[in-house]
């Protein structure tokens, strides 16, 4: 089912920051300037109606289901995206002109890794494949015992992992070879949308860098990664920059509310686009962002990788990249856990605890849960350990505790693993002068709290709700010549600052040094658990 929600975030914006010529020919017909960021995500499709001072004014969402049959499967059908997200460009093009506003250009964001295989029309020949997908395991184990991982990571920036193309290509010639051998193309769930709208199918080089199949030092595919997935370049699409205009025909920009001279702006992958979409612009600044999952991030001027292969780099625009570390287990782990709740609520004839309830309960007891640790491995894991079959555990757990300590230990879980990632973003892209957060962990006061004084950091909290929004809307803005350069990029609000709580750190220290030892004792059992419940019934 397709849900739907529009929403004005403001009603009488001021007048655009600088005024270009073709600004001052819109004034002088009674409209405003106005650009309209995209952002096609795990489970919803957003629309943003952005002013030229980065003001977002206008929303429209949609969501589409995760398709997850069996356990490591994560999918989108390619249709039911795309026509989500053209519905929400309609109604915020529709939302524009009914304002007075003249999009000037549509950026795009979206997920990265996803992909899916094409015929030679740009139809879907399976659902899309996207990042939280590991079907691919065994295909990414078999490429590491024939290849040199870590000359893989420094020419892919990323490590060998079933996220990764590679391993999801090679799952269709495996396991689906009739599909294999009739895709006259892979593609991620953005070009599938894009070619559907323009006719073309381009890949930008942002979402490129983050497919395992490009090169980042040639800024182009590879042939012999390519050979690795078991394709050739035949099989994928052209390459344009972010910022670079995609031709589209008039007639469809008129059936969906846009001005025939809008520009319809390549764009770049959501996580890059979060990152700039913070106000993370140069050196030093880093991001730090928890929502389902989690990241941290920083704007590099040139491809950087870890020794250890613990970090990635995907390519921004104009000469920037993007380094950074993920955790799967973040938000939606917190999730699980009301779920279970939840589930013992209804079944007792009670009210379903909220969010607000568990980070109630976990206030009511002391930093450190009791001694309660909790491994958040719900969903396998990326950085820094990259190991799909990891699986969570609460270890410590006694008579002495109950729910609060429960709720309390999944908080700190995931703040410990951001200590995980902060670690090694700081030996790629140096020290961090200011760590930026966002995600939804920003609606719980106590959430931050503990990441504050895990991380034993200041943190600053940002005005930026619509982050992968607005970074597309700065590309497009970049791609109409209204943003002479990045560095230009309209100005994102502090709105205050998270400091460590005196007296947590100390525990946290200390208990972190025994999560750090309690994970390298278990990865050992991971394969063989991990296993054992992937040969059960679903």
């Amino acid at each position: 089912m397709v849900d739907r929600t529009a929403n004005t975030i403001a009603s009488a914006p001021g007048r655009p920051m600088a005024e270009g010529c073709a600004e001052r020919d819109l004034m002088s017909a009674g409209l405003i300037a106005a650009y309209i960021g995209v952002d096609i995500g795990t489970t919803g499709a957003r629309a943003v109606v952005f002013a030229r001072d980065g003001q977002a004014m206008h929303a429209s969402t949609r969501t589409y289901p995760l398709l997850a049959p069996r356990p490591g499967w994560a999918a989108q059908n390619p249709g039911t995206v795309s026509d989500a997200t053209t519905a929400v460009l309609s109604e915020a093009a529709r939302w524009a002109r009914d304002h007075s506003y003249s999009v000037r250009a549509v950026g795009l964001s979206a997920i990265l890794h996803s992909v899916l295989p094409m015929d030679a029309n740009g139809d879907a020949l399976d659902d899309a494949l996207i990042w939280a997908d590991t079907r691919g395991d065994d295909e990414a184990r078999a490429i590491r015992a024939s290849c040199d991982p870590i000359s893989l990571y420094h020419r892919t920036g990323g490590p060998v992992h079933p996220m990764y193309l590679p391993a999801k290509i090679r799952w269709w010639r495996s396991s689906r070879p009739e599909i294999f051998g009739s895709a006259v193309t892979f593609a991620g769930i953005k070009e599938y949308v894009l070619r559907q709208w323009t006719g073309q199918l381009v890949s930008e080089r942002s979402t490129a860098s983050g497919t395992g199949l490009f090169d980042l030092h040639t800024a182009d595919w590879a042939e012999d990664l390519l050979e690795i997935a078991g394709i050739d370049r035949a099989r994928v699409p052209g390459l344009v920059e972010p910022t670079q205009a995609v031709d589209a025909p008039v007639g469809w920009k008129r059936e969906v509310g846009l001005p025939d001279d809008c520009l319809i702006v390549a764009g770049a992958g959501d996580g890059v686009l979060q990152t700039i979409g913070t106000g993370v612009v140069s050196p030093g600044q880093m991001v730090a962002m928890v929502a389902t999952s989690g990241a941290v991030r920083a704007v590099v001027d040139r491809p950087v990788t870890d020794d250890r292969a613990r970090t990635w780099c995907y390519y921004l625009a104009e000469g920037r990249w993007i380094a950074g570390a993920a955790i799967n287990n973040a938000g939606v782990v917190l999730a699980w856990l009301r779920e279970q709740w939840a589930q013992v609520a209804g079944a007792m004839g009670g009210r379903e605890p909220t969010l607000d309830d568990l980070t109630q309960w976990a206030s009511e007891v002391a930093p450190g849960s009791g001694g309660l640790l909790f491994l958040p491995y719900l969903a396998g894991e990326r950085a820094p350990g990259w190991n799909a079959r990891a699986r969570g555990c609460l270890f410590g757990l006694s008579l002495s505790h109950d729910h609060r300590h429960i709720s309390r230990a999944t908080l700190e879980g995931v703040a410990y693993r951001m200590r995980t990632i902060l670690e090694p973003m700081e030996d790629v892209a140096g020290p961090a002068r200011e760590i930026r957060i966002a995600g939804g962990f920003v609606r719980s006061p106590l959430w931050m709290a503990i990441t504050a004084s895990v991380l034993n950091r200041n943190l600053t909290l940002v005005d930026s709700p619509e982050a992968s929004s607005l970074g597309a809307a700065i590309l497009a803005m970049r791609a109409t010549g209204d943003l002479a350069s990045l560095e230009d990029a309209p100005t994102i609000a502090d709105v205050g600052n998270v400091s460590p709580t005196a007296g947590w750190t100390s525990s946290y220290d200390e208990l972190y040094a025994q999560y750090e030892s309690l994970y390298s004792v278990l990865a050992p059992h991971w394969d063989a658990i991990s296993a054992w419940q992937a040969s059960q019934p679903a």
